[in-house]
């Protein structure tokens, strides 16, 4: 990212720039949502490198990860002002996220969003940033996701065939952070083309899911 790059964006300084879309895994208490050593790892990289490739002043959250909140009307407040406000909108594709009720909901909201948005700035960019957490010969894409595109040649082709997980527990250490560093770079990207409009929660208020069978993509 290039000085001039940076210096276009002077307002960064307190941007959410992602919201950190992820499925939990198993083994919780009733009613708590938490992202996992894995996931939480993920987020505190990728945050780091945003953080070097921007002006945002590290004061507050630069990405947005929901951590251990019991799942009622204070996480459902706090999850649509994120959903409201951030850049983009980066879910992290596995078997899991796509039978996750919270997942379909969390991507029903910002696909909202964006509508609203492309509805006056017709020409800008989705502002969605898939990430593959495992290989996609395991996943099995919903019709309302296919249209984004989760891989560009300069991930790599291990990163491909086997997703951020699968490098990580497979100890190719250089290559994942090299591809988080690449993910961070697409982000800053995405928000400085699409530049997202804030929108109204009350855009939020019948969410549904949108990874459930025979439903199709909110707009």
């Amino acid at each position: 990212m290039t000085e001039s790059r940076l210096a276009r964006h002077p307002t960064d300084s307190q941007d959410l720039y992602f919201f950190h879309s992820y499925a939990q895994l198993p083994g919780l208490a009733p009613g708590l949502r938490a992202p996992g050593e894995r996931q939480e790892e993920f987020h505190n990289l990728l945050g780091q490198f945003v953080l070097q490739l921007t002006t945002h002043e590290g004061t507050t959250p630069i990405g947005f990860l929901d951590k251990r909140m019991p799942l009622g009307g204070a996480w459902e407040k706090h999850l649509k002002e994120a959903l409201a406000t951030c850049r983009v909108f980066l879910p992290v594709y596995s078997p899991r996220y796509f039978a996750s009720h919270w997942c379909g909901i969390e991507f029903d909201g910002f696909m909202r969003r964006q509508a609203e948005h492309h509805r006056s700035e017709r020409y800008t960019v989705s502002a969605i940033v898939p990430v593959l957490w495992t290989s996609p010969g395991r996943i099995l894409l919903p019709e309302v996701v296919q249209p984004f595109q989760y891989h560009s040649l300069d991930l790599g082709d291990d990163y491909r065939n086997m997703g951020l997980l699968g490098l990580r527990e497979a100890g190719k250490w250089r290559d994942y952070r090299r591809t988080v560093w690449r993910i961070a770079e697409r982000i800053v990207d995405v928000a400085a083309a699409s530049r997202l409009k804030s929108c109204d929660v009350k855009l939020f208020d019948d969410l549904r899911n949108v990874f459930a069978p025979g439903t199709q993509g909110g707009s």
